[in-house]
């Protein structure tokens, strides 16, 4: 086959390929939660990645500002204070409302650990979660 032979097949390839890419699969956004809070202003955002151990239960706890996360691996007993218990697993999303007292956040598991990401959307303030006693005051903010 002589070069100019090959410059139409070529030519097809080319035109060929170029079809077969813009056919490619469109990105898919599908949302998995809306949070929706006060207006307030977020100056920055502390991404955090927490993990339980089997069996770890979560202090009681809140946050100065609102939180939002998923799961990334295990199942975790999550529980806002006033509403029901829920039982969440890898993928799931999560948010904590600032100011909301959150009476459950364990690992539900006795024998695999948990694993999750915190996105705590910050302004000015210093800790990003207050741990409370059993009256619910606080007794600590851990860095």
């Amino acid at each position: 086959m002589k070069c100019q032979n090959l410059i139409p097949l070529l030519t097809a390839l080319l035109l060929l390929q170029s079809i077969i890419a813009g056919a490619q699969t469109p990105i898919v956004r599908k949302q998995l939660m809306l949070a929706q809070f006060n207006s307030r202003p977020v100056s920055k955002v502390d991404i955090r990645e927490i993990n339980l151990a089997p069996g770890q239960k979560g202090p009681l706890h809140k946050h100065p500002c609102p939180v939002v996360g998923y799961i990334v691996s295990g199942t975790i007993l999550f529980q806002i204070k006033g509403e029901g218990e829920k039982t969440l697993k890898a993928g799931d999303p999560f948010y904590e409302p600032a100011g909301t007292v959150i009476t459950h956040f364990d690992n539900a598991s006795g024998t695999a650990p948990a694993k999750f990401i915190l996105n705590y959307l910050m302004d000015k303030e210093k800790e990003f979660i207050i741990l409370l006693d059993k009256n619910e005051q606080p007794i600590a903010a851990p860095n």
